[in-house]
């Protein structure tokens, strides 16, 4: 199959529908996972999003295909990659759902430009003033945000603040992985 690849390109011909689909699904099949990854970085192997998603609902969560969805995810276009992430049910994906819904959120905090006062509300505390202003900025914004999963049926926005805050606290070191 590599071989009609080459040709194919060497003569300028079209591929039928779903060949590099086709190609991928049995590299991951038949090949080491490390040359099936040298295979995808050299540019022989495309990785399509219907080989990426299929992989990432087919296979388990079991360590070795943990490490080959992280390969794979790393490897993705970011287009690509905020759509693959929603269909794997995994932390790092949960956080990777929050980073992008805080970051809309903070984007268009920035189209407002609202101003807030420094003053700490009485559930803050006021030696950590920058964590307070944050903290205000993003309560503020939710307040008026449109929530971008509401069109989306399966993600539950509680769950992706808990995971945020969770993450916070495990990157500042005030909670273990």
């Amino acid at each position: 199959m590599c071989r009609i690849l080459e040709a194919t390109k060497t003569l300028c011909l079209p591929l039928p529908p779903g060949y590099h689909t086709l190609l991928s699904v049995l590299g991951v099949r038949c090949l080491p996972r490390h040359t099936f990854l040298q295979y995808v970085d050299h540019g022989v192997l495309q990785l399509t999003e219907p080989f990426v998603s299929r992989l990432m609902t087919d296979l388990d969560n079991s360590d070795a295909n943990e490490e080959l969805k992280f390969s794979i995810l790393k490897r993705l276009p970011e287009s690509m990659e905020q759509r693959i992430c929603h269909l794997w049910d995994h932390p790092i994906s949960s956080a990777c759902i929050s980073r992008d819904y805080v970051r809309g959120l903070l984007e268009k905090h920035a189209k407002t430009k609202v101003t807030l006062s420094y003053s700490a509300s009485p559930g803050f505390r006021p030696e950590f003033l920058p964590l307070t202003f944050l903290t205000k900025i993003l309560l503020d914004v939710e307040d008026r945000a449109l929530n971008p999963f509401e069109e989306q049926e399966n993600v539950d926005a509680r769950f992706v603040e808990e995971t945020a805050l969770k993450q916070t606290l495990i990157l500042m070191g005030f909670q273990d992985k």
